[in-house]
């Protein structure tokens, strides 16, 4: 008798314990219940809404043991936000167990496989609230009193398409991307991954990390660090606010490789470069840029017209001439670009200083003065008389005028020199324009084929040979 009744009080105690233990597989059989219907599901759209400013849509929520999973998460901006859309895919929430029992849900981290995120301008003013906003209940459960927190959103894999005001865009590709709410703010974190740009498509830049913060009041990107494959770092801040107003974009870059933004310079020049800039764009379009550039250690090498000056004078720095001075500054907007104070020089030999305008469409004009050493002057036939301009800071000087395109770009100064050359040899003693039509090589008509009165239009039928000797410094 006693021993069962020793029995019955054990299992006396054992009874409180299997009652709070079934009550806690109900408790958590409700809260599965509840986290995979359509009120919870219509709670995170309706916060996820509020945080972005954007209509969210969430696919049907399951629950997978302390997580839960959902096929995919979609947000839908508008022409009043800068935020366009999200779309996300493989969606994995993983709750913190002991918060349920505390009266929490707190989702320690949200993981998507992969996100696509599309950033615009915003080109209309905010004229009414986004119907999910008004529309959705986000109470709770009177039964389950919870506070829902989301600590921390990561995407293994995340695009960023940003949408440029003037047409294009400028993506972030394949980054890894972390995101944190913080009161009325989201903060963001990019590592990895390249950036690109439809208008220079062979641009190659390689990013280290991105940081930003999103808030009602638009996006603060708060500091990008990135690098180019050739060497050199570019780094970013700028704000784009959400009411329309005026975005702003600063860049500083330094100890960039040239070739790097100047593809078709490869194997002719080598150097770094260094500037900053800024530029700021609306509704319209880009309405300003401004900044400073300049390079450094820059050397040329085989350049067909250097060559040629090479061989002329004798001076062999002309195969790998050395530029001391080059610098520039710009401004301009959406239509044009405007090329000021631009200086190159290596010093003792060669001096272009002045400015040019490149348009939208690539169209460039510009007027530079061009200076040349007397020392080198005196070894050119007839250039002392061709070139018999102004003279100061130890250079000939003499004007030329660019057109034509940054592709196919022209420049008046080689048939000045041809022509001037052709008009002046009439005058000059017979063996004097012999000598320096050999040493530019034209071959000189004798007297029985050709009239002595014709002796200009024979030079001019020879001026195509002058142009490629003595012009093109600019090529």
């Amino acid at each position: 008798m006693a021993r069962s009744q020793k029995g019955s009080r054990h299992w006396y105690w054992l009874t409180p314990l299997i009652l709070v233990s079934a009550a806690v597989m109900v408790l958590l059989a409700l809260v599965v219940s509840w986290l995979e219907g359509e009120k919870f599901r219509s709670m995170v759209e309706q916060k996820t809404t509020d945080k972005l400013h954007a209509k969210a849509e969430l696919a049907p929520v399951h629950w997978a043991w302390m997580a839960l999973t959902s096929g995919s998460l979609r947000v839908l901006g508008s022409a009043e936000t800068t935020l366009k859309s999200i779309e996300s895919s493989g969606v994995r929430a993983r709750l913190r167990p002991s918060a349920l029992l505390q009266g929490s849900i707190v989702v320690e981290e949200i993981a998507l496989e992969r996100t696509v995120i599309h950033l615009g301008a915003v080109t209309a003013v905010e004229s009414e609230v986004i119907p999910a906003v008004v529309e959705k209940d986000d109470a709770l459960p009177k039964w389950l009193p919870v506070q829902f927190v989301v600590e921390k959103i990561h995407s293994a894999t995340a695009d960023v398409l940003i949408e440029q005001p003037n047409g294009g865009s400028v993506d972030i590709l394949e980054t890894s991307l972390d995101s944190e709410p913080e009161g009325e703010q989201i903060r963001f974190e990019a590592h990895g991954g390249r950036l690109v740009s439809e208008r220079f498509p062979d641009l190659k830049i390689s990013i280290e990390t991105i940081r930003c913060r999103f808030s009602p009041e638009g996006l603060d990107l708060t500091g990008a660090d990135l690098s180019f494959p050739g060497g050199g770092t570019l780094r970013l801040r700028g704000s784009f606010p959400s009411n329309g107003t005026e975005s702003r974009l600063k860049g500083h870059w330094e100890n960039v490789n040239l070739v790097t933004l100047m593809p078709a310079l490869e194997g002719k020049v080598v150097g770094t470069l260094e500037g900053q800039g800024e530029a700021a764009w609306g509704r319209d379009g880009i309405k300003s840029i401004a900044g400073t550039v300049s390079a450094h250690d820059v050397t040329s090498d085989k350049i067909p017209t250097l060559d040629r000056l090479a061989l002329l004078t004798g001076m062999d720095q002309f195969r790998h001439l050395p530029l001391q001075e080059a610098h520039a500054t710009f401004s301009g907007n959406s239509e044009r670009t405007i090329w000021s104070n631009v200086v190159l020089e290596s010093k003792g030999l060669l001096k272009f200083t002045g400015d040019a305008e490149v348009s939208r469409e690539g169209s460039l004009r510009g007027t530079f003065q061009v200076g040349i050493t007397k020392r080198i002057v005196d070894m050119i036939p007839f250039a002392g008389q061709i070139l018999g301009v102004n003279e100061h800071d130890g250079y000939l000087w003499t004007p030329m005028i660019v057109g034509g395109s940054l592709s196919n770009p022209t420049e008046d100064l080689s048939p000045r020199l041809a022509m001037a050359l052709v008009s002046r040899a009439e005058g000059v003693v017979k063996e004097g324009v012999k000598e320096g039509l050999n040493i530019l090589g034209i071959k000189e008509l004798s007297a029985t084929n050709m009239p002595s009165t014709n002796a200009i239009e024979t030079l001019e039928q020879g001026a195509g040979k002058v142009l490629d000797t003595l012009g093109g410094f600019l090529k």
